[in-house]
């Protein structure tokens, strides 16, 4: 066991505390002299071992520190190395969980696309379905209407004829005697020649009568024939669909039929309701009828629900409409109104065909056309149905 200097020290100066005493007590049977060159010794002795104790104390504070310093540098490098080893293990961890979240992430948002794109080709399809069965239902109501207005015409021709045979009996009962009715339905079993003669012969007339105005007036029925020039013009259209008024086949139907439509008095505004029937950023709506008048301050109303703002004419307007973001309303009479529903109807129409909402041939897109075209004609000429 090698002792420390420090130890060794401590140890030295317990040795000469017990040395001295047995000196001193040595000492008592000497002389002065001898005792004064004792203390001497002692004193050259304790100088000598506190020389050598430094020198070791050194040499051992030297090898102490050279010790701990190679102690401290053999600690501490195996644990930065265990504290690097754990924390790269804890960054790999949550490297790897970031990782599994971002891929639940992805799958689910793969999933809300596909949905997504389900549920917009159900909405398209949807769309076109309820679109088809629209036109249906007005195409049925139309065939309807045009049967009960053939009806109704047979009967007033029924009703003519009814009256015209009224009408002769009558002739007849006032052209014979006074006496002669009466004689005749009492002896209505005898024959009578020249009377029963002539009412054949009034009877006959009748009859021929009634004959010839069913030969005057025929029945008619609705005949269609398509037109080969616009038919052409619609299937060129058709394999390159779009709402540039340039192609053929809108130029012609913007000079026939919307531009005609859409003339009125005011023309500035006319041609604003046109620019926003082609962008689809007009909007009508019903009139609420109020009993008191009420000045909103964001809307700026021109007209009056008396006065249409179109034609200047004082009518019942029972609709306004709105130009895109304006944030003003122009009252409208039903004439007006119906004329520019009459070609938003068109061009709702056509947008769907160019959209592919239309699962229609080519020939039944084309007779719709037609028809619409048909109600813009009607229109600008002054017919028009009015919402009771």
């Amino acid at each position: 066991m090698k002792l420390l200097p420090q130890e060794f020290f401590i140890i030295l100066i317990h040795c000469n505390k017990f040395s001295m005493p047995c000196a001193t007590s040595g000492s008592v049977h000497n002389s002065p002299k001898q005792l004064t060159s004792d203390v001497g010794n002692h004193r050259a002795e304790v100088e000598f071992l506190q020389g050598v104790l430094a020198i070791d104390v050194q040499e051992g504070a030297e090898d102490v520190f050279e010790q701990s310093t190679d102690s401290l540098s053999h600690l501490r490098s195996p644990f930065v190395q265990e504290v690097r080893e754990k924390g790269y293990e804890r960054l790999k961890e949550e490297l790897a969980k970031a990782q599994r979240e971002l891929k639940l992430k992805d799958e689910e948002c793969e999933r809300l696309s596909k949905v997504r794109d389900q549920l917009g080709q159900e909405l398209e399809e949807l769309t076109a379905s309820l679109f088809e069965e629209a036109h249906k239902m007005v195409r049925e109501a139309n065939v309807k209407q045009a049967a009960a207005e053939k009806q109704l015409k047979e009967a007033h021709g029924k009703i003519d004829v009814l009256q015209a045979e009224v009408a002769a009996l009558k002739t007849l009962v006032q052209t014979s005697s006074p006496t002669s009715p009466m004689k005749e339905l009492q002896l209505n079993a005898k024959p009578h020649f020249k009377k029963g003669h002539a009412r054949n012969k009034s009877t006959s007339a009748m009859a021929s009568n009634s004959q010839e105005m069913n030969v005057i007036q025929p029945i008619a029925r609705d005949c269609k024939e398509v037109d080969l020039l616009l038919f052409g013009e619609f299937k060129a259209w058709k394999e390159e669909p779009t709402i540039d008024k340039t192609c053929c086949f809108l130029d012609r139907i913007y000079k026939e039929d919307i531009y005609p439509c859409l003339t009125f008095s005011k023309n500035e505004l006319a041609s604003t309701i046109l620019e926003a029937v082609e962008g689809n950023t007009l909007s009508i709506e019903p009139v609420v009828f109020q009993p008191l008048p009420v000045v909103k301050a964001s809307a700026v109303e021109c007209g009056g629900p008396k006065k249409c703002a179109l034609s200047g004419q004082t009518k019942t307007c029972k609709h306004r409409i709105k130009l895109g973001d304006s944030s003003s309303y122009y009252y409208v009479s039903p004439f007006c109104r119906y004329r520019i529903m009459s070609v938003c109807n068109f061009f709702t129409y056509i947008r769907y065909i160019q959209q592919g909402l239309v699962k229609q041939q080519v020939e039944q897109m084309f007779w719709e056309v037609m028809h619409l075209r048909k109600e813009m004609s009607l229109a600008k000429l002054g017919f028009y149905k009015e919402e009771l």
